[in-house]
C-alpha cells in the first residue's frame, strides 16, 4: 500500500508538471500564433493598402471615375475610406453611417498625417464591432494631403483563429492523455524495483535472507538493488554466525554444572541457564525481565548488586536455598568500547556436597575419636583396676577381663573394616567370580543369624525370581555384602521384616534388600555410603555402628562391576537395589 501511494504520487507529480508546462506552453503558443496570425494579415493589408495609395496617387481622376474604391473594397473584403488631413471623407465604399463629406473620428489621424502607417485592432463605434484599422498617409509633393483608411472586421479572423486554438487545445489535451499513460507506466516501472526492495527489506526484518532484488539496469535504482542484495547476503552471514555463536553459548550454559544469571543496569533478569533455576529450587520468580528484588531467593543479593553498580568491583556471597548451600560470585559487565557498566552477571556454585563433606569430616574426627577413646579408656581403666587388685572377687576379675577382651575385639573389628575398605578402594582385593545360588547363600545367612533375628523379633524373607536364581559373583564377598546389609537392618529395624528378592534384567541380575525400619531421611540418603557416616547422630555405641558397613558394601558391589542405590522414606524403611552384570 505504501508503494502504491508512491506510484500515485509520482504519477500525479509528472502529470501536474506536464499540465503546468503544457498550459504555459499553450498560453505562450496562443499568444505567438495570434500575434503571428494578425501580423500576417496586417502585413498583407499594409502591402495592399500601399498599392492602393500608389494607384490613387498616380491617377486620382481615373480612380474616382472608375469607382475603383468599391471594387477594391469588395476584392479585399475591407471598408475603404479616403479623407483629407482634417478627417473629412473624400471617397469611400458603401457603408452605413459614412459618406463623402462626413467627418471621421479617428484618434490616430494626426499620427497618420505625420507620415506614419498605423494599425489598430479593437472595438469601433461606427461599425459597432471589433475592427482592424490600418491608416496610410497619401503624399502629394512631399506633403500629406489625404489619408487612406482600411477597415476589416476581426470576427472572420477570430473564427479562423479560434479553430486554430481548438486544434492546439485538443492537441495539448491529447498530449496530456498520452503523457499520462506514459507517466503511469513510467512510474510503475520506476516503483516496481522499489516495491521489490521493500519486500526484501521487510523479509530482512522478519529474518528471511533468501529474497533478492532482480537488477536489470545500471542506474541509481539498479545500484541500490545491488547494494540491498549485498546487504542481505552480509546480514545472512552475520546473523548465521551470531546464531551459531548464540547456540554454542546456549549449549555451554545449558551444559554447565554452575548456574548463570545476568542482570541489566536496572536489575532485570536478561538471561539465565536451566541450572541456575534448578539451584534456586525452580523458583517461579526466575523469569526474564523480573527484577532482582522481586525474586525471593535473589533478594539476599540485592545489596551486593547495588554495591557492584557503584564500585564496579566483583563480589562474592553465600546463599542458602532450602537444603542447598550456594556460593554466588557477582561480576560487573562493561561495554568494551565505552567502558560503561551494562549489567551484572552472577555465577552460582553448589557447595552443598562440599559443605556436607566438611561436616562429615568433622563428624568423622569426632566419631573416630569417640570410637577409639571409649574402648581404649575402658581397656586402660579395667587393666589398671586389675593391676591394682581392685576386683573384689574372681567373678569381678573375669568381668573386667571380659570387658577388656570385648573392647579389644571392637577395636580390632574397626581396624579390620578400615583395612578392608582401604584394600577395596585401592583395587587390592581379588574378586573370584563363580555361579552362586542366591537362595542357598541367603538361607545360610538366615540360619547363622537366627539368634539375632529372634532377639530382634525380625523375620528374614527370601523371594527368588524364577529367572534370577543365580548370580555371577564372588561367593564370600556376596555373603559379606548381605551380612552387612542384614546387620544394618537389624540395628535400625527392631521388630520388623527384612526381605531379599531377585529380578532378572536385560543386562544381569538385580538383588533388592529391603526392610520396614525407621528409614533414612532424604537429607542423609546421598551420604550413607560415605565412610564413618552415621544416620544416628548420637554417639551411643548401642544405637549404631562405626559407619563403615555400607561403604564396604558399595565398594564390594562396584568391585563386581555392578551398581548399588538406596531408596527410602522416613518411617517406611529402606531398599538397597544392587545390580550385578551377567557372566
Amino acid at each position: 500500500m505504501v508503494f502504491r501511494g508512491i506510484v500515485l504520487k509520482l504519477w500525479l507529480a509528472i502529470i501536474l508538471l506536464l499540465v503546468f508546462i503544457l498550459i504555459a506552453l499553450g498560453l505562450g503558443l496562443f499568444q505567438v500564433v495570434e500575434k503571428f496570425y494578425y501580423s500576417q494579415i496586417t502585413s498583407n493589408l499594409v502591402n495592399q493598402g500601399q498599392e492602393i495609395v500608389r494607384l490613387y496617387s498616380s491617377d486620382k481622376e481615373s480612380f474616382l471615375i472608375n469607382n475603383q474604391a468599391e471594387d477594391l473594397a469588395r476584392i479585399l473584403n475591407v471598408h475603404l475610406i479616403i479623407s483629407d488631413y482634417n478627417g473629412v471623407i473624400q471617397l469611400c465604399d458603401e457603408m452605413p453611417h459614412m459618406a463623402p463629406g462626413t467627418i471621421i473620428n479617428e484618434s490616430e489621424l494626426a499620427n497618420i498625417v505625420n507620415g506614419n502607417i498605423i494599425t489598430k485592432r479593437g472595438f469601433h463605434h461606427d461599425f459597432d464591432t471589433q475592427m482592424l484599422t490600418i491608416g496610410f498617409p497619401i503624399q502629394q509633393d512631399s506633403q500629406v494631403d489625404e489619408v487612406l483608411l482600411l477597415y476589416t472586421p476581426v470576427a472572420p479572423f477570430s473564427a479562423n483563429f479560434n479553430s486554430l486554438k481548438q486544434l492546439i487545445y485538443w492537441t495539448l489535451l491529447g498530449s496530456v492523455v498520452l503523457a499520462s499513460i506514459m507517466a503511469f507506466f513510467l512510474s510503475r516501472s520506476l516503483s516496481r524495483p522499489l516495491i521489490k526492495m521493500n519486500k526484501v527489506a521487510l523479509g530482512l526484518a522478519n529474518g528471511d535472507f533468501s529474497q533478492r532484488v532482480t537488477v536489470n539496469s545500471s542506474d541509481e535504482i539498479g545500484a541500490l538493488g545491488a547494494s540491498l542484495n549485498y546487504l542481505s547476503e552480509e546480514l545472512r552471514k552475520s546473523i548465521t554466525d551470531l546464531s551459531n555463536e548464540k547456540e554454542k553459548i546456549e549449549r555451554i550454559l545449558s551444559g554447565m554444572s554452575d548456574g548463570v544469571i545476568s542482570f541489566n543496569k536496572v536489575g532485570k533478569i536478561i538471561h539465565y541457564n536451566p541450572r541456575a533455576k534448578e539451584l534456586l529450587d525452580n523458583c517461579t520468580d526466575i523469569q526474564v525481565n523480573n527484577i532482582i528484588q522481586d525474586c525471593r531467593h535473589l533478594t539476599q543479593l540485592s545489596d551486593f548488586y547495588n554495591t557492584i553498580l557503584l564500585t564496579k568491583e566483583p563480589m562474592q556471597s553465600n546463599l542458602t536455598v532450602g537444603r542447598r548451600n550456594l556460593v554466588v560470585k557477582l561480576s560487573p559487565l562493561e561495554d568494551q568500547s565505552t567502558g560503561n557498566l551494562t549489567g551484572v552477571i552472577a555465577v552460582l556454585y553448589d557447595i552443598t556436597k562440599e559443605h556436607r563433606l566438611e561436616e562429615m569430616r568433622k563428624e568423622f574426627v569426632a566419631n573416630v575419636s569417640h570410637e577409639l577413646r571409649t574402648p581404649i579408656s575402658l581397656i586402660q581403666g579395667y587393666a589398671e583396676a586389675l593391676n591394682d587388685d581392685m576386683a573384689d572377687s574372681v567373678e569381678q576379675q573375669r568381668e573386667f577381663i571380659k570387658t577388656i577382651s570385648d573392647e579389644s575385639k571392637h577395636l580390632n573389628r574397626m581396624v579390620e573394616d578400615l583395612l578392608e575398605l582401604s584394600r577395596l578402594q585401592s583395587n587390592a582385593t581379588s574378586i573370584i567370580k563363580e555361579t552362586v545360588d542366591i537362595y542357598e547363600l541367603a538361607s545360610n545367612i538366615r540360619h547363622r543369624f537366627k539368634k539375632e533375628l529372634t532377639e530382634n523379633s525380625t523375620d528374614f524373607q527370601i523371594d527368588i525370581g524364577s529367572q534370577a536364581t543365580v548370580v555371577w559373583a564372588d561367593s564370600f564377598r556376596l555373603e559379606q555384602i548381605l551380612i552387612n546389609l542384614l546387620i544394618n537392618s537389624l540395628r535400625y529395624s527392631q521388630g520388623g521384616l527384612v526381605n531379599l528378592s531377585t529380578k532378572a534384567t536385560q543386562n544381569g541380575i538385580e538383588l533388592i534388600f529391603r526392610d520396614n525400619g525407621q528409614g533414612i531421611a532424604e537429607d542423609d540418603l546421598p551420604y550413607i555410603f560415605e565412610r564413618f557416616y552415621r544416620v544416628e547422630k548420637s554417639r551411643n555405641r548401642e544405637n549404631g555402628g562405626t559407619g563403615l558397613g555400607l561403604a564396604i558394601v558399595k565398594n564390594l558391589v562396584e568391585a563386581h562391576g555392578g551398581t548399588i542405590s538406596a531408596h527410602s522414606k522416613q518411617g517406611e524403611g529402606v531398599s538397597f537395589i544392587m545390580h550385578f552384570p551377567r557372566k
